[in-house]
């Protein structure tokens, strides 16, 4: 077994760890990136060490995929190198030693980072090195996460341009960028995730409220004229609040149903007396979906996790996307081509644009 933990060390991923943090927070939390990065689990060293240590107590390793170091195996003890080689290859080069070494680690580690431009040179992210760890001493895989408290990097975006944010970058090698991107529909991220080589941390459905999200509606729609009979509103509305009346007599927290009720209402006055169009139909119905989703919750007693079924997959959400820059601009030279949807091929040209203006070009 090739164990990582001999080749790096956690300073090695210093750098980048509080990248973790951020994407473990988007999947537990309803703010946006200016309140995460005032969230104590990521700008306090010691808060953020006990959040990242809980979630590895729960082997939750995909928020360290964020965490990624590079090393040339030239600058490691051979003795160790050769650890790793039949004895056939003891006798060569170090440098060709290190070229072997790097090509089988990138054969046999999901997602590392292997390049022939490099040979001597391998890419792993923390989530290699914390479960490498865990086979080799769990009494340390504990203490590593004690250890990041030592490292307190401050996170500063290196630019921003609507929906999207680069939060870290690597420039060595293959380099590696973290993206933040907030504001986009699941139906976007549904494609996105299909780019199976990045790496993803998106808000839960199950552990964060729907409350104040939105649906995303499509430009199409939003330009479209469609003769509408105004009576459909009324279905809607009574609907609407028939499920209010129900909830408002569901045993539950008067805080919890105060909000919930105060949403509906504030939508039912919107639109009383409005004309209808096509993007108000995509509305009512995405609110008429939250409101069997709020009875299920409240009246119903089901977890969010079941009741998030009936929610439409165009609503709003947030994900943090991080990748080498070779896959990330793979997944830009395929999302920028005008056949790409638009959401998501706008997402790719300012992911595009955020790192030129990094000097790199795509």
């Amino acid at each position: 077994m090739m164990l990582i933990t001999q080749i790096f060390s956690l300073e090695d991923f210093k750098d980048t760890i509080p990248f973790t943090a951020i994407g473990a927070r988007t999947c537990y939390s309803s703010g946006d990136l200016d309140y995460l990065l005032n969230d104590p689990r990521v700008s306090s060293r010691e808060e953020r060490a006990r959040f990242l240590s809980k979630l590895g107590n729960y082997k939750h390793f995909s928020v360290f995929a964020h965490s990624f170091a590079y090393k040339d195996l030239t600058q490691v003890d051979e003795n160790l190198l050769n650890q790793y080689l039949s004895p056939s290859f003891i006798d060569l080069p170090k440098e060709k030693k290190a070229e072997i070494i790097a090509a089988k680690i990138g054969a046999t580690k999901f997602k590392s980072q292997y390049n022939p431009e490099f040979p001597t040179v391998i890419g792993v992210s923390l989530r290699h090195y914390l479960e490498d760890l865990l086979l080799e001493d769990e009494k340390k895989y504990m203490e590593a996460f004690s250890k990041m408290a030592d490292f307190d990097i401050p996170v500063k975006p290196a630019g921003r341009i609507e929906n999207t944010t680069l939060i870290g970058l690597i420039t060595d090698y293959d380099g590696y960028a973290v993206f933040f991107i907030d504001n986009v529909s699941r139906t976007m991220t549904h494609q996105l995730v299909r780019h199976t080589a990045l790496n993803y941390s998106q808000r839960s459905q199950r552990y964060v409220r729907e409350d104040q999200n939105v649906l995303i509606i499509p430009p199409s729609v939003k330009e479209k004229n469609v003769n509408l009979p105004d009576s459909i509103i009324e279905y809607y509305i009574k609907l609407i609040q028939h499920y209010k009346s129900t909830i408002e007599e569901a045993e539950a927290k008067d805080e919890l149903k105060k909000g919930v009720i105060s949403r509906m209402d504030n939508f039912v006055q919107e639109f009383k007396d409005k004309k209808l169009s096509l993007q108000d139909v995509f509305t009512l119905t995405d609110q008429l979906c939250e409101a069997v989703y709020d009875l299920s919750v409240y009246v119903g007693k089901i977890k969010r996790e079941d009741a998030r079924f009936i929610l439409p997959h165009g609503r709003k959400t947030t994900i943090v996307v991080s990748g080498t820059i070779s896959w990330i601009k793979d997944f830009i030279t395929k999302r920028t081509d005008p056949h790409a949807q638009w959401e998501i091929q706008s997402v790719a040209n300012q992911m595009k644009q955020l790192l030129k203006e990094q000097g790199i070009d795509v």
